[in-house]
């Protein structure tokens, strides 16, 4: 079965579909150590998910890491946002402050939550493991990434790592996999199949829709975007994503489809290299570095195509709002894009670590044929069908109720 295609669990039956009939919602609390105003895929997931509880009726708290500037309690919309730890504490330091923090934050909202949320496998859920039975809170473990750098791989390399993920896959009460990869990951961890819930990342498709050609050209010039074919990339430059393969095979598109322009909307550590390299290759003056965006919603309605060249990933938001907006997408044949454009009918895949496939896939979506127009038309059906934020709250809300239910049930 398919990403998001129902909330399934490990022994293949389905919850039932719609929110809990119950008269209360469950009060979730939901952890991760990554949420706005800084920027990424986790960030994004948990805000929307929280906003869309919250529009619900549902109470929601936020515990994360505290950062440089901001408050150490705020409301974003319905959602209130509880920073901990040290502002600007780094590496190991860092996270155990986070996790002391969290730790405490969680025991003086016991009384106001009934599930707790971990997103990732990793300080989120030490804070989870910890704080959870002294609450008496079930909590419900989400990885966000798989492969060498996601979770599973990141504690698979050492001892005590190890050790970490044997208590999480023990004692965890349930387990969100957003991906087939991320699925059997955790089951080759050890995580029952029974406690496994397959419920994908959601997109607010009606931010993340379609623009007809005058509103495209209003949105390049409000941007400072080029007229002319625009391929966007949107996510960090971090080296799990492959941008620099995309750098490398840009001056081959460019040669392909006259007045190509990249757009590489997103900034990290790999910038300076990255600017760097396109010099190198002579693509200097058709890539555009755009830097971080706290909405890449504009630059996605404003391109005709969009890229992601990622080494690894689980379920990237980023290929699903590019595929939301109608745009024919290149993704690599990794983790949660590989299952997502499996059929090859909503997107075109291609081998990572490959420029010159990459390039021939991109010249070809740039070019504006009926199939890149028909793909672009097959990934918004997509994403509507199985991956529109209401529908992943539904899902998520009967996790919710059952983990609560469930643990309510043996505590009588």
């Amino acid at each position: 079965m398919g990403v998001a295609a129902a909330a399934e669990r490990g022994d293949g039956s389905r919850a039932s579909g719609g929110a809990p009939a119950a008269a209360r919602l469950p009060r979730v609390c939901l952890l991760t150590a990554l949420f706005p105003p800084s920027i990424g895929g986790i960030q994004s997931h948990t805000l929307r998910l929280g906003l869309k509880l919250a529009d619900r009726g549902a109470e929601v708290h936020v515990v994360t890491r505290l950062q440089p500037g901001l408050p150490r309690f705020e409301r974003m919309g319905g959602v209130r946002v509880h920073r901990v730890g040290l502002a600007r504490a780094q590496g190991a330091a860092g996270s155990l402050a986070f996790v002391a923090g969290g730790v405490r934050a969680v025991l003086r909202l016991a009384r106001q939550v009934d599930v707790l949320h971990a997103h990732q496998l990793l300080s989120p859920s030490t804070v989870g493991l910890a704080a959870g039975p002294l609450a008496g809170l079930p909590l419900i473990v989400n990885p966000h990434a798989c492969g060498e750098i996601g979770d599973v791989g990141v504690l698979s390399r050492s001892a005590v790592g190890r050790a970490r993920l044997r208590a999480v896959v023990t004692r965890a009460d349930a387990f969100v996999a957003v991906s087939r990869a991320i699925r059997d990951e955790l089951l080759a961890a050890g995580a029952p199949p029974e406690k496994l819930w397959s419920i994908g990342n959601g997109v607010d498709t009606e931010r993340y829709a379609p623009a007809g050609a005058s509103e495209r050209a209003a949105l390049r010039r409000a941007l400072g975007l080029p007229a002319g074919p625009l391929a966007v990339y949107t996510g960090r430059l971090a080296p799990e994503k492959g941008v620099d393969v995309l750098v490398e095979a840009w001056p081959e598109v460019a040669a392909r489809v006259p007045g190509a322009r990249l757009a590489l909307v997103g900034a990290g550590a790999e910038q300076a290299r990255l600017e760097q390299l396109a010099s190198a290759r002579g693509a200097g003056g058709s890539i555009a570095f755009v830097g971080a965006v706290p909405d890449a919603a504009p630059y996605l309605r404003a391109a005709d195509a969009a890229v992601l060249p990622s080494r690894t990933e689980g379920l990237p938001v980023a290929l699903l709002e590019a595929m939301s907006c109608g745009l024919p997408v290149v993704a690599t044949r990794v983790g949660g894009s590989a299952e997502v454009l499996a059929d090859g009918g909503a997107g075109r895949l291609v081998p990572p670590e490959d420029p010159p496939a990459l390039a021939a896939a991109l010249a070809e979506a740039l070019q504006g044929g009926p199939g890149a127009a028909r793909r672009g038309e097959a990934a918004r059906a997509l994403v509507l069908a199985r991956f529109g934020l209401e529908r992943i709250v539904d899902l998520t809300l009967d996790l919710y109720a059952s983990v609560a239910g469930r643990r309510a049930g043996s505590s009588r």
